[in-house]
């Protein structure tokens, strides 16, 4: 299948008083056309930070400090500002995580809906406006008059899916849904997952879904990358990184997730997350992790295939 987005060696740094922090650590990856592929971890994992950095919206104190990242063959790290606002929302689309922040208070959906279209030379001819914004409406399953709607009339879930709406209107060959779920009840967040499940089979659009629910995310995806201290530690299809997780912090964020197969405690990840301007040597999990040895405090395992498909950086794996 055709690979319609390639991440190679992509690093991220933020400025900071004792020095410039690396968010995100040579990460490297690639997505098919069609393609459902996730990126977990715990927050500050640097899994938004790649969300930002595809699309290039890093600001200031953030920057990208190496690696590319090719859509459809052209190298966004060498377009113009220019030329990568007008790729934006037209081939690479965000559905943010906070849609009521998103989106603007004072102009009603269908005003929003309309300045996505004009600001890339896409407004429908007199007339059609209402016409087409009413098919976007009921692409994501909402009424036609949510259109005339201003975002504090919308409930969670409608305004999530309004932001739905604005992602899909240009038809983007990759959309990223950065934890799109969020403060949303468990019922909502079915309902939106399903709504971004549908446009996106019938657009044909790959998705990169970040979050940190792996529940949700096992549901969805069809391969799954698994974020710790801003590098890819484990890449594999989501039924084997379910039923064989080789890395330690993946086989415990599998742990952790409730079961239905008897009652007893679920088993949280001990200790916490390390801050990255002060990563411990070795394996940046080894603190934490059950299996370490002398080795994992003093070398850091790079990425390796273990098994067709699956990547892993765990010297034990």
């Amino acid at each position: 299948m055709t690979v319609v987005l390639r991440v190679a060696n992509l690093c991220v740094s933020y400025d900071h008083p004792r020095g410039a922090v690396r968010a995100v650590e040579d990460v490297s990856f690639s997505l098919r056309a069609g393609e459902r592929f996730g990126l977990a971890g715990e927050s500050g994992s640097g899994k938004s930070t790649i969300a930002l950095a595809l699309l290039r919206l890093i600001k200031p104190p953030g920057r990208i400090d190496s690696g590319s990242v090719w859509l459809d063959g052209a190298n966004l790290s060498e377009l113009s500002e220019d030329e990568m606002r007008r790729l934006r929302l037209a081939s690479i689309a965000l559905v943010p995580q906070g849609s009521m922040n998103a989106l603007n208070p004072v102009l009603r959906i269908q005003e929003q809906i309309a300045d996505a279209l004009a600001d890339h030379g896409a407004m429908p001819l007199a007339g059609a406006l209402d016409a087409n914004v009413r098919d976007l409406l009921g692409h994501v399953g909402l009424p036609a008059d949510v259109a005339r709607m201003y975002p504090h009339e919308l409930s969670g879930g409608m305004k999530q899916r309004a932001c739905i709406a604005i992602a899909i209107c240009l038809r983007p060959r990759v959309i990223i849904a950065d934890e799109p779920t969020s403060a949303l009840d468990v019922v909502v967040q079915r309902q939106v997952m399903a709504t971004l499940g549908r446009v996106q089979q019938e657009l044909g659009a790959a998705v990169i879904l970040v979050g940190h629910d792996m529940g949700l995310i096992a549901q969805f995806v069809d391969r799954l990358g698994i974020m710790y201290a801003g590098r890819l530690i484990e890449v594999a299809p989501i039924a084997e990184i379910i039923r064989a997780p080789r890395h330690p912090y993946t086989q415990m964020l599998i742990a952790s997730l409730p079961s239905l197969r008897g009652k007893g405690m679920m088993q949280g990840i001990p200790g916490l997350a390390p801050l990255l301007r002060d990563l411990p040597p070795g394996c940046a999990f080894h603190p934490r992790c059950p299996r370490a040895a002398p080795r994992c405090r003093e070398e850091r395992p790079e990425l390796r295939e273990v098994a067709d498909g699956v990547v892993v950086g765990c010297h034990f794996a």
